[in-house]
């Protein structure tokens, strides 16, 4: 699907970086679904698994979707072995169908990554291996840390040696000058990380459209 994306980063680096981007979107009349392969903050609650970061992606979706609909696998604390044996094996496949289904509905789907880029989510498939399942461009996030810069440098070669396109990164928390050969999307403040709405006036939409290849001409109208 022209235009939409995934974000990679270290945990809620990526996280909020996928919401603001998406409401910076939103600001300019294009309709947007979110899809997160794992939801790794779930907790089972009055006999359903609940996940706060999903819901914060159903309040930023421009559609009425179930939370089941935007994350086919809700895990629990990956450091809980107790719950290791209980939890579905995340599938591309099943991702790819979810992402199909999205996007008959939105102009751009927005695939949240949060989590470690190089943690295994199960014996042999990575992170990597549902970006390249969806065949989409990357959006990198980064905190100005070293582990975060390490692991989005990591990204990005990862990406690259599988043929993976990096359009862009956005810089979360302090101003950071990380040198990753492909576009800065914008600088969030920390102060105003967790505030989607003010967020979203931190990434330079024109350039955002520009990198998805996206045009647009109306309310809901885009253009590929």
């Amino acid at each position: 699907m022209p235009g939409s994306f995934f974000v990679l980063g270290e945990g809620e680096c990526a996280h909020w970086a996928a919401l603001a981007l998406m409401a910076c979107l939103r600001e300019q009349g294009l309709r947007i679904a979110a899809l997160m392969p794992l939801a790794r903050d779930a907790q089972w609650q009055q006999g359903r698994w609940h996940s706060e970061r999903v819901a914060q992606l159903q309040a930023a979706s421009s559609f009425a979707f179930p939370a089941t609909a935007l994350c086919p696998w809700p895990q629990p604390d990956p450091t809980d072995p107790s719950e290791a044996a209980h939890r579905p094996a995340p599938n591309p496949d099943e991702l790819a169908d979810s992402f199909a289904v999205l996007a008959t509905w939105a102009d751009l789907v927005v695939v949240d990554g949060a989590g470690d880029p190089e943690e295994s989510l199960a014996p042999g498939l990575a992170i990597d291996d549902m970006v390249q399942a969806l065949g989409l461009p990357v959006v990198v996030a980064c905190e100005n840390s070293d582990t975060s810069r390490r692991q989005a440098k990591a990204a990005v070669t990862r990406c690259r040696e599988r043929g993976i396109p990096v359009i862009g990164w956005v810089a979360a928390g302090e101003p950071l000058n990380c040198p990753m050969a492909a576009p800065c999307l914008g600088q969030i403040p920390a102060d105003e990380l967790h505030d989607p709405a003010r967020a979203s006036r931190r990434i330079d939409a024109s350039h955002l459209l520009g990198v998805l290849g996206v045009g647009v001409q109306g309310p809901g109208q885009a253009r590929h």
